[in-house]
């Protein structure tokens, strides 16, 4: 498997491993998974056939979508809107208290983010704001986050996240969207455009540690990794720091033309340039261990899916190749194109189910062994439990629409 990876000049690998954490370990944030089906909703685990009549549930982009349990949230530009997906009853629509940001396409995205907030699951949804201008003070930019109880869909509050006049303004979340990598607790991790990252206490509202010169990109246990700031030589640093003060634990590899992607709670890959101009990828462990280094013509535009069972399903940017791994031993498990079979486009990949299109007709594989599970299931889904999947329209990419589970 290796060696048909090196040859193939491209490189799909991540690995999330559901080791257990250590007793010091704060518990991991619980799994946008489904409660025990209705008796009007049938459960299927997972699900792989849909309904090919929907409900529209509301706006938002493929990605900016959470399903957990029987509720939808659906973050579009301007609002968040909470659904009921089995009668499509709108729970609430949520804004900002400031004016969103909408003006720009490289503002986009707001994608929700499921945490454990003191026992009780919230979903995190943030957005870059406009704080208007008040006596000597100059309008500026700023992040808001809606904290909202994913099991009512009510927003429970708000925090926003403003720069400190020594720190500068926001201003660059008008060209480089705002995301949450994370949280521990009740801390969150954000990214702010490319080189900011801010840890904010969503309980008080407190900022815990910004640093401007930090790529984010996972959250592993209570560690952030990501990418220093490009040195001289336009090199960055791999590294992990602590996620309630910003404290330095290790730095793994210097990197040029990086790229990292996480796919699960323990582990991440590197894929980027070494000093002698070879490409090379390489799983990262929280501890900062680098495993299964290789050498190769690996090219850029990771992206992956973790299934939240037992498989991370990764693709390199919107083509081929599709590449899985075990997420808890990090071995290959299978490849596509392989003799006689294409490589279909990953939607999403969910309890042991990846799914897909292949020439714009829906598949579904088996995570663990890449085989045809279904090959006429109705939709490709961006997002699944076990009641249905959501699905954008296809005459509107932002209209997302409901699916119920057949079988």
């Amino acid at each position: 498997m290796r060696a048909r990876l090196r040859t193939a000049a491209v490189i799909v690998a991540l690995v999330a491993t559901t080791a257990a954490c250590s007793k010091d370990d704060p518990p991991s944030p619980p799994a946008a998974s489904a409660p025990a089906a209705t008796p009007s909703m049938p459960a299927f685990d997972p699900p792989t056939r849909f309904a090919p009549t929907s409900a529209a549930l509301g706006e938002a982009r493929p990605g900016d979508v959470l399903l957990h349990g029987t509720t939808a949230f659906l973050a579009g530009d301007a609002q968040t809107t909470v659904v009921e997906i089995g009668s499509g009853h709108r729970l609430s629509v949520l804004t900002p208290e400031q004016s969103p940001i909408t003006g720009n396409p490289a503002a986009a995205g707001h994608r929700p983010v499921l945490i454990d907030l003191s026992g009780k699951p919230a979903v995190v949804v943030p957005y870059a704001v406009e704080i208007p201008a008040s006596g000597t003070v100059a309008a500026r930019q700023a992040v808001e986050l809606l904290v909202i109880d994913a099991a009512d869909g009510r927003l429970t509050k708000t925090v926003t996240v403003d720069a400190k006049p020594a720190e500068g303004d926001f201003s660059l979340v008008a060209r480089d969207h705002v995301r949450v990598i994370g949280g521990r607790g009740s801390a969150v991790v954000l990214g702010i455009g490319k080189q900011v990252t801010v840890a904010v206490d969503v309980s008080t509202g407190s900022t815990l540690w910004r640093d401007n010169d930090f790529d984010a990109s996972a959250l592993l246990g209570d560690t952030v990794v990501g990418l220093t700031a490009p040195d001289s030589g336009y090199r960055r640093s791999i590294t992990g720091l602590a996620v309630l003060d910003g404290a330095k634990r290790w730095s793994a590899l210097s990197v040029a033309n990086a790229e990292l992607a996480a796919g699960g709670p323990s582990f991440l890959v590197a894929v980027g340039q070494q000093t002698d101009g070879k490409r090379f990828y390489t799983l990262i462990k929280k501890d900062g261990t680098l495993v299964n280094r290789t050498k190769g013509e690996y090219g850029a535009g990771l992206r992956c899916s973790y299934d939240e069972a037992a498989v991370t399903v990764c693709a390199i940017g919107n083509s081929q190749p599709l590449f899985a791994l075990d997420s808890t031993t990090g071995d290959d498990l299978w490849q596509l194109p392989a003799t006689g079979r294409r490589a279909p486009r990953m939607t999403v990949a969910w309890h042991g189910a990846v799914y897909g299109t292949v020439n714009n007709a829906a598949v579904v594989l088996d995570a663990r062994t890449g085989t045809d599970k279904e090959v006429s299931p109705g939709v490709a889904p961006v997002a699944v439990t076990v009641h249905g999947g959501l699905a954008a329209d296809p005459s509107d990419g932002t209209a997302l629409m409901f699916h119920p589970a057949l079988g």
